[in-house]
């Protein structure tokens, strides 16, 4: 079948195209970096395209040509810098309904979450609820699946907070977080194939959960078991205005394009619940969904990858802020102690005025970096340009003032951990 694939670059999405691909699917895809996208999934067909921009049924003709089938596994969790939630979730999703009926698409699947309720407290839920509703109104065959806490082998979101919390030397319990119902991942898959092998059968809305429920600590501690580390010893109890702060600040950041796992959104779902009806799952699977033991056992025990995903994932924000502080601090101490500084430089036989001008453009680079690495879109240009620039400082001063090197304290020597921890930084500082 001709497949319309929209986020095929996320954590469903990505899994749902390679299988979709495999079963010999001809899958067109959108996204905002096709280069990407073709690396992420190289046999699908991508197109350029941003969901925030495409809101009105015109701009999904030529996109939608010849399409058999939609897939919606495309959502944004907080609107922020890189994201409007009621566009992407609502306002394209009915604009494309719209033109799909027009077209003659055959079948949509809206993959949208458990619990979408157009009178929730969040609005990565509403949305998901008027877009459901929407596509039911519309005329065009449709099959909405509502999973739960979706777990796989990559974590993004939630999930991904739940492995960040499962590798913290200490557990955290949060006190009056109601209980969460699951999803394998490979549930969400099977449930998109039988939908597309049977669209009569599968019309409708379906909660995609299992029967047992967990609590927010089971869940870490499920997670901590798998990663192959040994029980917290120690515990924290914190209620849950407690993270009130944490969602804020995370909240804030998304409007320098950060997409944090801790932002109001997931930790809202986590803390209030997720719940659904597991004969839904049953009906639509013949078999009810897999167990939160079983899906670990699906996944196969964790690997050194996993382990080091989860204890970084949590270390990545803490060192990437030790790095802007130095910079920030670095450049801001270049100005205000620019004789000095020359000093230094013209006791190594450099001119005074070409000593204050050394110093005053370091300060103006260090403090670029700086910036540079509080804004997401540039993070990874930012690490590049402090690497180069902190080799360019090291030649530097073996040419001007290699007596530094000698010097008891130690001043140049500590600069190496500082290139190596921007160099790590680096390696792992893709979102995806």
């Amino acid at each position: 079948m001709n497949i319309l694939l929209l986020g095929a670059s996320g954590f469903i999405g990505s899994a749902l195209g390679r299988e979709l691909l495999r079963e010999g699917h001809d899958v067109i895809t959108l996204g905002r970096n096709p280069r990407f996208g073709q690396a992420l999934l190289p046999a699908a067909e991508w197109r350029r395209g941003d969901l925030r921009q495409m809101i009105a049924p015109a701009d999904w003709r030529e996109l939608l040509a010849g399409i058999e089938v939609v897939i919606n596994a495309a959502g944004a969790l907080q609107t922020g810098l890189r994201d409007d939630v009621d566009k992407v979730q609502h306002l394209a999703m009915a604009a494309m309904f719209e033109m799909a009926g027009e077209l003659g698409v055959r079948h949509v699947v809206q993959i949208s979450a458990a619990g979408a309720d157009t009178e929730s407290d969040t609005l990565f839920m509403t949305s998901k609820a008027r877009a459901d509703a929407i596509l039911a109104a519309s005329g065009l065959a449709y099959t909405i699946l509502r999973p739960g806490l979706v777990i796989g082998r990559n974590a993004f979101g939630g999930t991904e907070m739940l492995r960040i919390a499962a590798a913290a030397p200490m557990r955290f319990d949060i006190v009056g977080a109601r209980p969460i119902r699951c999803t394998a991942l490979s549930d969400v898959i099977a449930a998109v194939q039988v939908a597309l092998a049977d669209p009569a059968r599968c019309r409708g809305i379906f909660d995609l959960v299992g029967r047992e429920t967990q609590t927010l600590g089971e869940l870490i501690a499920t997670h901590r078991q798998w990663l192959g580390f040994a029980p917290h010893l120690h515990g924290l109890r914190l209620p849950i205005a407690a993270l009130a702060f944490v969602g804020r600040l995370a909240d804030a950041l998304g409007w320098l394009g950060w997409r944090s796992p801790l932002r109001s959104t997931a930790l809202a779902a986590l803390t209030a619940g997720i719940d659904g009806e597991p004969d839904d799952a049953a009906r639509l699977l013949g078999r009810d969904a897999l167990s939160l033991p079983r899906m670990f056992e699906q996944l196969g025990g964790a690997g050194k990858a996993d382990r080091w995903h989860a204890r970084l994932a949590g270390l990545f924000p803490v060192a990437l802020l030790a790095l802007g502080l130095l910079w920030l601090g670095s450049g801001i101490l270049g100005f205000l102690q620019t004789d000095a500084a020359s000093t230094l430089l013209v006791d190594g036989g450099i001119s005074v005025g070409t000593a204050r001008a050394s110093v005053i453009s370091g300060s103006i680079g260090d403090l670029a970096i700086a910036l540079g690495l509080i804004w997401r879109p540039t993070v990874m240009a930012a690490l590049r340009a402090s690497i180069f620039l902190t080799l360019a400082y090291l030649a530097g001063s073996l040419a001007i003032r290699p007596d530094l090197w000698l010097d008891p304290l130690g001043p140049m020597l500590k600069v190496l951990p500082i290139l190596a921890l921007t160099a790590i930084c680096l390696a792992i500082s893709e979102e995806r």
